[in-house]
């Protein structure tokens, strides 16, 4: 089957531009995620979240909702214990993951039957997105890059030079709460496309491949974006063609261009050692 006929099969177009628009959505709060050292936030949100997703399939209501409710209060939360020392950010995931999993499968052993639902949340399906999923996914897409504009030198600042912000007396604690909560809706709203198992490859991959690569932030934050797109796009394609799982095809494109992107890398700071030491002779 050529490219073009993929293209023109409607659920692979929804699980196209939900896998891209959720790759760069991810691939946004990445950037100012993982230098910060919190790549665990997002399988302590996405894990977490399935309280909600629980809730949602108890009551009978689209469960997404009540995930992204949760995800809110898990990212207000992480924002108010910024300045707590007694409280660190990895604990305070930890205690999410642990208690939302847990009240979750609580929750579950009341729905009575199979829960087909409960096993799209773990795993993802991304070919069954419906148009009520990308609407979602629009919505936050769109919400996200408007407060972006307004809160991306604040989040520059605080990411590069946190110190330094706190000098030259930038606020911050407008685009501190923008970035816990907006990752943590991202991540719920990717949890339906790659299961809380998976959706935390989106986040952090595509920014370590740009940190092998790119020489300024500018340069990071375009690969980081490339590279997210690309991938989901590719992987999506060569899950179909090939008929395996589209979620980890994802995740494994993701890490197989991570490792050639590594050896380059390696071999590119080589040869510069190289040049360097002839020329001092």
């Amino acid at each position: 089957m050529e490219l073009l006929e993929i293209l023109t099969i409607p659920f692979m177009q929804r699980a196209i531009i939900s896998g891209i628009l959720l790759a760069i959505l991810l691939g946004i709060f990445g950037i100012f995620i993982i230098p910060r050292k919190m790549g665990f936030i997002a399988d302590g949100v996405a894990h977490g979240s399935l309280l909600g997703v629980a809730v949602g399939l108890f009551l009978g209501v689209y469960p997404i909702i009540f995930a992204m409710i949760l995800a809110a209060v898990y990212g207000a939360l992480l924002a108010k214990v910024s300045n707590n020392s007694r409280l660190t950010h990895d604990g305070l995931i930890g205690l999410f993951l642990t208690g939302g999993m847990s009240a979750a499968i609580i929750l579950l052993s009341f729905i009575p039957g199979y829960k087909p639902e409960l096993f799209s949340y773990l795993f993802g399906n991304i070919l069954a997105v419906g148009w009520s999923d990308l609407y979602v996914l629009i919505a936050a897409f769109s919400i996200t890059l408007i407060v972006l504009i307004k809160q991306w030198r604040p989040l520059i600042m605080t990411t590069i030079h946190n110190d330094l912000s706190k000098i030259i007396r930038i606020h911050v604690t407008t685009s501190r709460y923008f970035l816990f909560v907006g990752t943590s809706i991202a991540l719920v709203a990717g949890v339906k496309l790659l299961g809380v198992i998976l959706v935390s490859a989106l986040l952090i991959v595509p920014v370590l491949i740009a940190n092998q690569l790119g020489s300024s932030f500018k340069s990071t934050v375009i690969i980081s974006q490339l590279v997210g797109t690309l991938s989901t796009f590719g992987g999506i394609i060569i899950s179909y063609v090939v008929d395996i799982p589209t979620g980890p095809t994802v995740a494994l494109t993701l890490v197989i261009v991570f490792s050639l992107s590594s050896g380059y890398s390696l071999i590119r700071s080589n040869l510069i050692k190289k040049r360097t030491s002839h020329k001092h002779y």
